[in-house]
């Protein structure tokens, strides 16, 4: 009787060891803002102007990554993130999908939220898709997300929610638009009977509501994309009363979407404490891009957004996190947008596939480790009208070709000196080097020693430039044509089709 106690007794013990509940996945929240320059986070503000308190806060109590890099433009960001593969792989390498251009994010690619549904998170995307939205079943909701707020494509008017119907640049360059039809979604249905309320308002809320709602026992994944400071500039007269006025049409208003951003930043960070969800969330604040070149947001480094410059790509950013061994700290460590995929997935208990791009870099992030890369492609396009490739490999940086990325957007570029430095207003006087690269070429930089790109090495050193092509050469191996097809602006036409909204279903 005694040794049928001590059996039962031992088979009870041995239950509740492994009944015990293992250590809880943690959220993932993703804070991308769209076309916010390196300066416009206080930490690495020159001037002093900016007011972004909540994000300083996290990452001054969390982590600031130094070097950490984004695509030249959106889409590629976005593609890289969710496939944790460069994205010249996917075609989505050389520019942003248009709204009625049938371009899109492959199915063939399994993207993260899907992994992470998998692994039994619950995922939403509050902001913008802009990785294709001619169909449904390559839109958030068929791409492991349950639910999506906000745009498919890449910007919105933001009080009408509205999209030009063929060329999202074409008012910010002066031209005629076209017709414009809504962009705004809640899942699948169309948002008509919030317009008039700025749409930054709205995603802030939905996001600060669905944290509230959320069941703290199960893992959250939240993308959040801004929208701001994404052009048209347009914001609540109290975030662009926060700044005083200056002599750049738009600055005053771009500098308060800031702001607000940050703002909605930290009613996130609330909604997270008070669902207590804070102490087991990993939050990560990037720019998809650099800023505009013409507001200086990104002074002092050189050029801005649409180029590989490191004005274009190199992205303000911070992980905030309790789950972090090491806080407090600037990290220098070389990381890529395209590592936060495999490295979600593993916080996630994903085992990543070793043919990933992308590099498990939360050792280096949470203890200050050396980064498990050495080398990045920062830009690669095989389109005839921009051919270029970018890669970093140390503390060298090539550049080759094209490096104006948005040739295929609009001409504009051809005129305009992208490659230069850009100061805000309140530096008007600054010494500008007078250095310009030709607009196809190569240009070498050590950027140990020259972080500004003033100095090209290329004639002084054909073997490094031969070394960092040939790295170029075997990471490209077997690339795609770029997935960039002509616009389909009949077929697509909102207005003519689908009661005045872009609506999937026309490719």
């Amino acid at each position: 009787m005694k040794m049928k106690f001590v059996i039962v007794f031992a088979v009870l013990l041995l239950a509740a060891v492994f009944a015990r509940p293992g250590k809880k996945k943690p959220h993932i929240i993703f804070l991308l803002a769209d076309n916010s320059g390196w300066s416009d986070v206080e930490w690495n503000d020159p001037i002093g102007v900016m007011k972004t308190p909540n994000l300083k806060k996290l990452a001054s109590t969390g982590v600031i990554l130094n070097q950490t890099y984004a695509q030249p433009i959106c889409t590629p960001t976005r593609a890289a993130l969710m496939t944790g593969y460069y994205p010249f792989r996917s075609g989505l390498g050389h520019a942003m999908i248009m709204p009625s251009q049938p371009s899109y994010l492959s199915r063939e690619f399994k993207v993260l939220p899907e992994h992470l549904k998998e692994l039994g998170y619950t995922n939403h995307l509050v902001g913008k898709w802009h990785l294709g939205a001619c169909r449904w079943d390559v839109t958030p909701l068929w791409r492991g997300f349950d639910s999506h707020y906000g745009p498919h494509h890449g910007y919105i008017e933001y009080y009408t929610q509205s999209i030009s119907v063929e060329d999202q640049e074409s008012e910010l360059l002066g031209q005629d638009p076209g017709a414009t039809a809504l962009d705004f979604h809640d899942n699948t249905g169309a948002m008509f009977h919030h317009q008039g309320t700025h749409a930054s308002e709205l995603t802030g809320k939905r996001a600060v509501d669905i944290i509230s709602r959320h069941n703290s026992d199960t893992p959250m994944f939240l993308w959040m994309t801004f929208l701001l400071p994404h052009f048209p500039f347009m914001v609540p007269d109290r975030y662009r009363d926060l700044y005083s006025p200056v002599p750049v049409d738009g600055l005053q208003e771009y500098r308060g979407m800031v702001s607000m951003l940050d703002e909605t930043v930290g009613n996130i960070t609330n909604a997270l404490i008070a669902n207590d969800m804070y102490e087991n969330s990993v939050i990560v604040y990037l720019s998809d891009n650099g800023g505009p070149w013409f507001f200086g947001t990104q002074w002092p480094l050189r050029g801005g957004m649409a180029t590989p410059f490191e004005g274009g790509v190199r992205s303000p950013g911070m992980v905030h996190s309790p789950l972090l061994e090491k806080t407090g700290y600037v990290n220098n460590e070389l990381i890529h947008v395209v590592d936060f995929f495999p490295t979600f997935l593993s916080l996630a208990g994903g085992t990543p596939d070793p043919k990933l791009d992308g590099k498990n870099v939360w050792n280096t992030i949470s203890t200050g480790a050396p980064s498990p890369r050495t080398d990045m492609l920062l830009h690669f396009d095989t389109h005839p009208v921009s051919p270029c490739t970018a890669i970093r490999y140390g503390d060298y940086k090539l550049i080759h070709g094209r490096y104006d990325v948005m040739r295929n957007v609009t001409d504009i570029v051809d005129q305009t000196p992208t490659d230069t430095w850009f100061p805000p207003p309140e530096l008007s006087d600054a010494d500008i080097p007078d250095v310009h690269a030709p607009k196809d070429g190569t240009q070498l930089f050590d950027l140990s020693v020259d972080p500004l790109e003033i100095n090209n090495l290329a004639d002084e050193m054909p073997d490094k430039v031969a070394e960092l092509l040939a790295l170029a050469d075997v990471i490209t191996a077997g690339a795609p044509d770029p997935f960039y097809p002509d616009l389909m602006p009949d077929i697509a036409d909102p207005n003519a089709w689908y009661n005045g909204t872009w609506t999937p279903g026309w490719c």
